[in-house]
């Protein structure tokens, strides 16, 4: 287990200070950067291999890239008619297999993503120790109840896109030896109604066991959201250990998102990782139990006015994350 970064600005400066900070691995948070990304999505090996070895001499490793299948509201999505089922999914779906063999040729290990229609819905933000702000949501605050473009998306709906997607495409991950590591449904919202419409069936430990058991392979997995997993939950304390527990068990976890929660299913703020419901000292024990082997990132850190960038909100969840590794390393 090690402490990584989430960047989409790789300037030598924002380098600089990550390994300062001692990250030593980072998930490269867009292809369009670097010119990486082509005009028709493909990706330029060429680019990708600048990158990392640009990377490199800052004596950080390019651990993951992010496909453009990002949590963005449909309209605003690169590929948007995989989770729509549209006709465009294809050629879609071709352009992805096309990233991924790019990716291995490139010796880039993993790719992360979503497979999300309505983005990340907040209901706001609440203030928070020293006048920082934490994301909110309350379902009972949440007040447009229309149908999005993609109209009524009921459970088996949604699992027929995501079916239809990683069937064509884990094969070829497994082939190509690049681990996918999708993320979790963040928020998870009532799972009677859904939310405008949409049923977010990765918003349960349950929807992301069946994920998994879709074109089984080892280089199926997470990026276990341990934040979005707490939200999830109706008790965080005790459940969020034994998702960690169960898919680590199955090496499942391909990075983590450490993050913490006060609240929970339908109601919950992000606040820092030492003030939420669940004990990451015991979370980071079970990671460490099963075997995890990867980074474990800060994400959706508090803001703050006097730290505009939230370098300082990031170097604080940075250092306390390295200093519970090195604890829960030397409880051998």
């Amino acid at each position: 287990m090690y402490i990584g970064e989430q960047l989409s600005d790789l300037s030598e400066r924002k380098l600089t200070w990550a390994a300062q900070l001692g990250v030593e691995h980072v998930a490269v948070a867009t292809p369009t950067i670097r010119g990486i990304e082509q005009e028709d999505g493909t990706w330029d090996v060429a680019a990708l291999k600048r990158t990392k070895a640009y990377l490199e001499s800052f004596g950080i490793a390019f651990d993951v890239l992010a496909l453009n299948m990002q949590s963005n509201y449909m309209t605003q999505q690169r590929f948007p008619g995989i989770m729509r089922g549209l006709p465009s999914r294809d050629g879609e779906i071709e352009v992805i297999k096309q990233n991924i063999r790019a990716a291995s040729e490139a010796g880039i290990p993993a790719l992360k993503y979503n497979l999300s229609l309505i983005g990340i819905p907040r209901t706001g933000r609440t203030p928070g120790r020293g006048g920082v702000t934490y994301s909110h949501f309350d379902i009972n605050k949440w007040t447009d109840h229309s149908l999005t473009e993609a109209g009524p998306m009921p459970p088996e709906k949604m699992w027929e896109h995501m079916t239809y997607f990683l069937e064509r495409v884990i094969p070829v991950a497994e082939e190509y030896g690049v681990r996918m590591a999708c993320h979790p449904h963040d928020p998870a919202v009532p799972h009677d109604t859904g939310l405008r419409g949409v049923h977010r069936v990765l918003g349960s430990v349950d929807g992301l066991k069946r994920l998994l058991s879709i074109a089984p392979s080892p280089y199926h997995g997470l990026n276990f959201c341990q934040g979005t997993v707490s939200e999830m939950c109706r008790d965080p304390a005790t459940e969020v250990l034994e998702a960690i527990h169960h898919f680590g068990s199955e090496q499942k976890i391909f990075m983590v998102h450490f993050r913490n929660i006060r609240g929970g299913y339908l109601n919950f703020e992000e606040v820092y990782p030492d003030n939420g419901d669940v004990d990451m000292y015991k979370a980071l024990q079970v990671y460490k139990s099963v075997g995890f082997e990867g980074m474990l990132c800060p994400d959706h850190v508090p803001q703050s006015s006097v730290d505009p960038d939230g370098e300082r909100q990031h170097s604080f969840c940075l250092g306390y994350t390295r200093a519970l590794i090195q604890a829960v390393n030397a409880g051998d």
